[in-house]
């Protein structure tokens, strides 16, 4: 088939109007009965939670960032009765705040009484312009004496310049919006050097990095040559193939990334119902959103957390590199100067693919 690139504003396509590639005729199965027979999304309140086989899977630091405030109040570790493993998975990693800018931060501690909802979403609207996702959720089990701690991030990082719509592909039975370069796009310089190629070995095995105009941060994609046990094993592979002047993309060099958007609520049943050793309090509900955007404009991140207490329970390559990020593939981000991300997912299977 032929597959139609439409023109763009910011970087013009000259002499274009159609191009004889498809997916087929590079290798690249889109339609591969391992990907997209595969569904189902979950989100990992720990980097060191096991990824299920085939699942996408997300992690964010904002969940982790509400156990440490309230560490902070109750005294650390948070010590549960009756034990909870992932309370102590919790407690064995704290994020450092360093790992992110405060600017995109948002902590909210206090009680139902004094008014802690209102202050959520007067933090979320502040950061994002519309209410909380979780400030309801809180509401409908709460007391007017429970405690809550609550975390928000929100990032936007916009590319300098639009990449190239690339038209879209049939996946799963999904028409997915796509976008990138090929070698036949013309004037598309620019457009290369918002990419880097950190690592390439072939495309199953590759590590790039999308840029953008908040410098401080980096949009990660890479391609693993085998699944990632975890959120942090997966950053670990990701990570050490860094470098500091690892070089742009080229003219002869094909990059094709999927649109995607996720919009999850995850309650972490597990940790619910036990009682904090120090204080007598009981860990009604925890809580975490995370909703994330990825088109040729751009990425988006929002992501919530709460945690409620009460008293009662409830290298340049020799020919051209396809970077084709087709399921699984791997997006991270980070501060450039942090040594963990502050968000990991695993896109495994179809289903968070395309969306506005």
């Amino acid at each position: 088939m032929n597959v139609r690139f439409p023109l763009l504003a910011a970087v013009i396509f000259v002499g274009l109007t159609s191009v004889n590639w498809t997916p087929e005729e590079v290798g690249i199965a889109l339609n591969d009965p391992a990907v997209v027979n595969l569904h189902g999304t979950i989100m990992l309140p720990t980097p060191d939670a096991a990824i299920p086989q085939g699942k996408n899977a997300l992690w964010c630091a904002t969940f982790q960032i509400a156990w440490d405030n309230a560490g902070e109040n109750f005294g650390r570790p948070i010590v549960l009765e009756p034990a909870s493993k992932l309370a102590d998975a919790l407690n064995r990693n704290p994020f450092d705040r360093k790992w992110v800018d405060e600017a995109s931060v948002a902590t909210v501690e206090g009680t139902v009484a004094a008014g802690v909802l209102d202050k959520i979403n007067a933090a979320v609207r502040d950061k994002t312009g519309g209410d909380s996702k979780l400030a309801g959720r809180i509401k409908e089990h709460a007391a007017q004496d429970d405690l809550v701690f609550f975390a928000m991030l929100h990032k936007k990082l916009e590319f300098v310049k639009p990449f190239g719509k690339l038209g879209t592909w049939e996946m799963g039975g999904r028409r997915v919006p796509w976008f990138g370069f090929t070698p036949e796009h013309k004037n598309t310089r620019p457009l290369h050097e918002q990419v880097r190629i950190h690592h390439y070995t072939a495309k199953n095995d590759f590590v790039i990095e999308l840029q953008s105009k908040e410098t401080g941060d980096q949009l990660l994609l890479a391609k693993l040559p085998a699944p990632p046990a975890s959120p942090a094993a997966l950053s670990q592979s990701v990570l050490q193939h860094l470098q500091t002047d690892a070089p742009n993309a080229g003219p002869a060099d094909l990059l094709a990334v999927p649109n995607v958007s996720a919009s999850e609520i995850a309650e972490f049943t597990e940790l619910e119902g036990h009682q904090v050793k120090s204080n007598g309090k009981v860990l009604k509900q925890a809580l975490q959103s995370i909703d994330f955007r990825m088109d040729e404009k751009g990425v988006k991140l929002d992501s919530e957390a709460s945690v409620s207490f009460g008293c009662s329970a409830a290298a340049e390559p020799v020919r051209p590199r396809l970077i084709m990020l087709d399921p699984p593939f791997a997006l991270i981000m980070k501060r450039h100067d942090a040594p963990q991300p502050y968000f990991v997912a695993w896109l495994a299977n179809t289903d968070l693919l395309g969306g506005k």
